[in-house]
């Protein structure tokens, strides 16, 4: 329909605490991950290990059914913290895009920052489920417990 906006198909995912834990992988990341993929969605990476281990994380990935090829980019840390890295590759991947969609991760402190760029949602993973603490997922698999836990330290005020 002329005039309506699309929608922003742009998906960061952590790698850690998201896509894998303790080594293995993380059953409910992967599933996000390839529920983007499934919707034409544009993927990155964006993970605080080193940048040395990109090679790592690709071979991960491989391991986990999920296909390198489809993913647009995997951006490591280089030096400097976690939740600074983070911030300036979300910045980086929607001037790459025009727009950020969705981030997931497990630490609220690398989501939070990022509220004002995001455009959908801020996506905090827990061991067992998913939430927004900012927005909302169009993922089926995040939708379904979108509402069991609220971390009361990083509602929007």
């Amino acid at each position: 329909m002329a005039g309506e906006e699309e929608e922003c198909m742009v998906f960061v995912f952590d790698y850690d605490g998201v896509l894998s834990i303790e080594g293995g992988p993380r059953k409910l990341g992967v599933r996000l991950l390839l529920e983007a993929l499934a919707l034409n969605g544009r993927v990155y990476i964006v993970s605080g290990r080193p940048s040395h281990e990109a090679s790592i994380i690709t071979g991960l990935l491989r391991e986990q059914g999920i296909p390198a090829s489809r993913i647009r980019g995997i951006l490591l840390r280089g030096r400097g913290s976690e939740v600074h890295h983070k911030l300036e590759a979300y910045r980086e991947v929607e001037s790459r895009e025009g727009c950020l969609g969705e981030i997931h991760d497990d630490n609220p402190e690398a989501l939070w920052p990022a509220r004002r760029i995001v455009e959908r949602g801020l996506i905090l993973h827990y061991d067992e489920f998913c939430e927004p603490i900012h927005g909302y997922s169009i993922l089926p698999s995040c939708r379904v417990n979108r509402f069991r836990r609220r971390d009361k330290a990083f509602v929007e005020s």
